[in-house]
């Protein structure tokens, strides 16, 4: 049955909302004639084997919810987590490989549903769950209200819903968020990128995924002028907004699937880079492994895609946040940017290192070519645009306005030509 119901969402073009509590396969199926019987419809679709194809054929064509309300292991797991959202309850849904049991009788540990497979594990640690939820009611009306934001398929966009907000409203608040107004009035802590994401969504709007996972990139949907846009953004007020593992995989699926589903992509940026030390570097998940999933996300992508200075960001992180070169329709820079192919302080080093090295009094040696550097060859913001890596500074109070014109602009952009192929590959 639920297998045939996959096959007709994506016949009928219509989304696919799974709510799982479930034991697993029973036993005695595993062993009788009718517990693994092909399934082939109408459309000659074969669910082989019951659930398991279902999500990977539907994917990219018909958008999947599952609502993990209770329990589910082993291979009644996978199902729900190939899904593209996943919203779980704390306190009675748990998924994993192996049920406590089965570990018990395994590896004569002993270990919790919670330790192994929590909702709150999957919401901060392997960022699974996209949604945390207090109660059923809470995960279906969130479910809800998600889908609000989707298309009903691959082929059409997302309904526009008139949220009665003023596309021309300029956004006063904002001064006080920019960088270079807060270091003029003394006010030099982090400011946190969930203010100007919502300062510029119809109505303050957003809505979130994995909100407790990778706290330095932001991921969720929101609307400008009633048309959902994916929202990508570095969080300064969560470790200078750095990218590192986790950040660029939890970005580059969601730009992959937006790009699926024909919706445009904002990106707001302000990141001190990469965190990479000998542990990244050296891990099994690998740093530069990762770094590249991003890149090779925004390149492919053919949805229109806009990119917006808020502050700084340098060297490598400028590919993976989205750059001109690499393909971004828009570049725009509020005044408070500072965006270069290296840091000015790193640019020092490299330059003048022997001659700061050689001088008496290094600290001053180098702070001074620092300030000759920034005044003849790196003068913030101007050079960003000189460079060509944003295209206009921007009053931070008009970014609203500025976005919602852009991609009114891009509505009907062409898809550019590419090759011929069956598919891209899965990153490394």
């Amino acid at each position: 049955k639920v297998s045939k119901l996959m096959e007709r969402a994506v016949e009928a073009g219509v989304p696919y909302v799974g709510m799982v509590d479930s034991g697993g396969i029973k036993v005695h199926d595993m062993f009788g004639r009718t517990g693994f019987r092909p399934i082939v419809g109408g459309s000659g679709m074969a669910f082989t084997s019951g659930i398991f194809p279902g999500p990977p054929l539907a994917s990219g064509s018909v958008p999947q919810v599952s609502l993990m309300l209770g329990p589910c292991y082993a291979g009644s797991a996978y199902s729900p987590t190939m899904a593209d959202f996943v919203i779980m309850r704390k306190g009675t849904s748990y998924m994993s490989v192996a049920s406590p049991p089965l570990l018990k009788a395994v590896t004569f540990a002993d270990v919790t549903q919670e330790q192994i497979g929590g909702a709150n594990l999957h919401a901060t640690v392997t960022g699974i769950a996209d949604f945390l939820m207090d109660t059923d009611d809470q995960a279906i009306e969130t479910c809800r209200e998600l889908l609000t934001y989707l298309p009903l398929n691959y082929r059409e966009k997302a309904p526009v819903v008139d949220m009665g907000d003023d596309p021309k409203r300029r956004e006063e608040s904002l001064l006080a968020i920019d960088p270079a107004f807060r270091q003029a009035q003394g006010g030099g802590q982090p400011y946190d990128m969930h203010h100007v994401i919502t300062a510029v969504m119809d109505k303050g709007r957003f809505l979130e995924l994995q909100a407790l996972f990778a706290k330095s990139m932001i991921i969720g949907f929101g609307r400008l002028d009633g048309h959902t846009v994916g929202v990508v953004a570095n969080n300064p007020a969560e470790n200078g907004g750095a990218l590192d593992i986790n950040t660029c995989d939890k970005m580059a699926r969601f730009v992959r699937w937006c790009d699926a589903f024909n919706i445009p992509l904002v990106i707001f940026v302000d990141t001190i880079g990469f965190l990479s030390n000998a542990g990244a570097e050296r891990s099994p998940d690998g740093l530069i492994r990762n770094a590249t999933k991003p890149v090779f996300a925004l390149a492919e992508a053919t949805v229109p895609r806009v990119v917006m200075y808020s502050g700084q960001c340098f060297g490598t992180a400028r590919l993976a946040m989205g750059s001109l070169r690499l393909g971004v329709d828009n570049v725009y820079a509020w005044p408070s940017a500072r965006v270069a192919r290296i840091a000015p302080e790193e640019a020092v080093e490299s330059i003048y290192g022997e001659e700061i090295k050689a001088a008496p009094n290094p600290d001053e040696v180098r702070k001074e070519r620092l300030q000759q550097l920034l005044k003849t060859h790196m003068q913030f913001p101007f050079h960003t645009v000189e460079q060509l890596m944003a295209e206009d500074i921007i009053d931070p109070r008009d970014t609203r306005s500025v976005l919602i014109r852009t991609l009114k602009l891009l509505e009907h952009k062409a898809p550019p030509a590419r090759p011929w192929r069956k598919h891209s590959l899965i990153q490394r």
